[in-house]
């Protein structure tokens, strides 16, 4: 039954990140996660500077996995490409069983603050995530450094090319329309 409601609550994370969203330099970005764990890593603007992640992630020498859903906001420093970000979420904490805790399964809550650059397809964050679960054996805080490497799906439209083409009106060639230097030939 654990093991149902960790997939049924994958599957409805998925969902939600799954809109149309706009801002930054991608719209969805997928990638791997290291740090006190390692994991994937499933980002999405859902608006203007904002990000819904979702992470999954396995710790061995803890003996636990999570997955966690993340909203972030973004905060440009010097462009788009390279900012500064702080959000947090709810997850669940899966503890698998060990000599002095039973296997538990808890909510945790979440916060994350780092720096991300982004350059062509790839986007690169370090973060800090502190985060609380509660289980029956007590509570227990923790604190990781976080490094992810995304591959960008979906990057974002550049406003200021659309902009350009406008003012420049550059049209796309038409197959149908001759060469404005082929001016002695006519057209069929």
């Amino acid at each position: 039954m654990q093991k149902n409601s960790l997939k049924i609550s994958f599957l409805l994370s998925l969902l939600i990140i799954s809109n149309i969203s706009f801002a930054q330099k991608y719209n969805l970005a997928a990638g791997l996660r290291w740090g006190g764990d390692f994991g994937i890593s499933v980002s999405e603007r859902i608006a203007k500077r904002w990000t819904l992640e979702q992470n999954i992630n396995a710790e061995d020498q803890y003996n636990y996995y999570s997955v966690f859903a993340i909203a972030k906001y973004h905060q440009p420093i010097v462009t788009k490409r390279f900012n500064l970000f702080y959000g947090g979420g709810p997850g669940i904490v899966r503890v698998k069983e060990t000599g002095e805790f039973e296997e538990a399964s808890c909510l945790s809550i979440l916060g994350q603050t780092g720096l991300e650059f982004t350059i062509n397809r790839i986007s690169i964050y370090g973060a800090l995530e502190p985060y609380f679960y509660n289980t029956a054996a007590g509570g227990r805080f923790k604190m990781h450094k976080v490094v992810s490497v995304k591959y960008v799906i979906v990057k974002r439209k550049s406003r200021w090319r659309e902009k350009l083409n406008k003012k420049l009106k550059w049209k796309k060639k038409s197959k149908n329309k001759k060469p404005w230097w082929k001016f002695w030939k006519t057209s069929k």
